[in-house]
């Protein structure tokens, strides 16, 4: 909650005062996270890589102690090119490795019966983290000034972060038990024959990456994900700047962005439990749907009217974020989920780069947001169509399951050539 509601949520706080501070453009800020969100996004298949081979745990002691002390150091920059390094590159890796996916993965391998749950909790503290984070950082600002509230950011990090490093188990499995709190396999009772339990959680297809990239579905979710990231954080990094050009002041544009992430915390639990009741991509497609109209609100809306509608879009599209890695999961299996999110990853670092960059200079090209939510509007519209299009795959022709974890095998009839990671 506190490193990602600092990191994703809480630094395009920080914008403004840095770019007054250190004399930048708008544009040049805008590349500043446009390549922090394209870097993240080029290591992720190597942290997911990495996550499947090693596990969650090492993963967020490494990128918890480079994102702490990488904050910490960014409160000391007096030059464009320090920044840029420290944030685009030290503090953005730390965060893909220890922050993001690797938490996911780490849960994902945790759970299967109750997934939903467990994978919405997390991603609901991420959520709360922009409800609560951004307005602490907002008052730290303006009564301590944007270094000192970095120093202690870090320090915050480090101090909440190693300590879960030392808790946190990659998998059931390196302790000898079995997702979902099952008991261990009983491995004499299977040798002469006997079965899983029916309910048994460890049992369950998964897609090895080769088979997962060669469906149609993996592509159109990667199509709709991208298109929703795109926008979110083009939007997310000029926020602030767009509240102002509708004359809002820096309290009541941070009151309306942790408004909006309050609201996402419910909606992430409730839409992300809720997904094994319906059709995930129906449920992405409507939340896209809904999250086009809050960016037609924040363009076109009149007033509060358009304020209200964008709060509660944009909240939508956040709250349904979790849906769309459970469905990533639910189609594909948790055997290579870590790998998979990182490969997706790869597309979504064009748009991760490109938008914000893109905002910053049509900006100071035109000293209006207008065009750039004009463009943006539709591409919700897109992502929805994308979603809507993704039903789940057929499961793997060789008909094999995996025992995750111990690598035990049902009966299965002979793999074709070619077949396997």
């Amino acid at each position: 909650m506190f490193g990602n509601g600092s990191i994703s949520q809480g630094f395009p706080r920080f914008l403004l005062p840095i770019e007054s501070s250190l004399g930048l453009t708008r544009d040049q800020m805008s590349l500043v996270f446009s390549l922090a969100r394209a870097e993240g996004s080029v290591a992720g298949p190597a942290v997911g890589w990495l996550v499947d081979r090693f596990g969650a745990r090492p993963m967020v002691f490494a990128g918890s102690i480079t994102v702490g002390i990488g904050t910490i150091l960014l409160s000391q920059v007096n030059s464009y090119w320090m920044l840029m390094i420290l944030f685009a590159g030290v503090i953005s890796l730390g965060k893909s490795a220890g922050l993001g996916q690797t938490l996911m993965a780490g849960v994902n391998q945790w759970f299967i019966r109750r997934r939903h749950v467990a994978m919405s909790a997390l991603m609901t503290a991420f959520a709360g983290g922009g409800a609560l984070i951004v307005p602490l950082l907002n008052e730290s600002i303006q009564w301590l000034g944007w270094r000192q509230t970095l120093i202690w950011t870090g320090v915050g990090i480090l101090a909440l972060t190693l300590p879960a490093s030392f808790i946190i188990r990659s998998r059931p499995e390196d302790m000898g038990l079995r997702p979902d709190g099952d008991p261990p396999v009983d491995r004499a009772a299977e040798s002469s024959g006997g079965r899983q339990s029916r309910g048994s959680s460890s049992a369950e297809f998964s897609f090895t990456f080769r088979e997962a990239i060669r469906t149609r579905t993996f592509w159109l979710m990667s199509v709709g994900a991208f298109m929703r990231v795109t926008v979110t954080n083009g939007m997310l990094v000029h926020i602030f700047a767009m509240m102002a050009e509708r004359g809002l002041s820096e309290d009541e544009s941070a009151a309306w962005v942790a408004a909006m992430f309050f609201l996402g915390i419910p909606l992430r639990f409730i839409l992300g439990v809720t997904t094994d009741k319906f059709r995930s991509n129906l449920m992405l497609a409507g939340g896209m749907a809904i999250g086009a109209v809050g960016m037609w609100g924040l363009w076109l809306g009149p007033g509060i009217v358009g304020l209200l509608a964008f709060v509660i879009g944009i909240a939508v599209v956040e709250g349904i974020t979790s849906v769309n890695w459970l469905m990533l999961s639910d189609y594909f299996g948790r055997a290579r989920f870590a790998t998979l999110m990182g490969f997706m990853s790869l597309f979504m670092n064009i748009g991760l780069f490109a938008s914000p960059l893109f905002a910053g200079i049509v900006y100071r090209l035109t000293d209006s947001y207008w065009l750039v939510l004009a463009v943006f509007t539709p591409m919700y519209l897109v992502s929805a169509l994308a979603f809507l299009l993704c039903t789940r795959p057929s499961p793997p022709t060789r008909g094999q399951r995996r025992w995750i974890g111990t690598e035990t095998r049902a009966p299965q009839p002979a793999p074709s050539a070619g077949d396997g990671d």
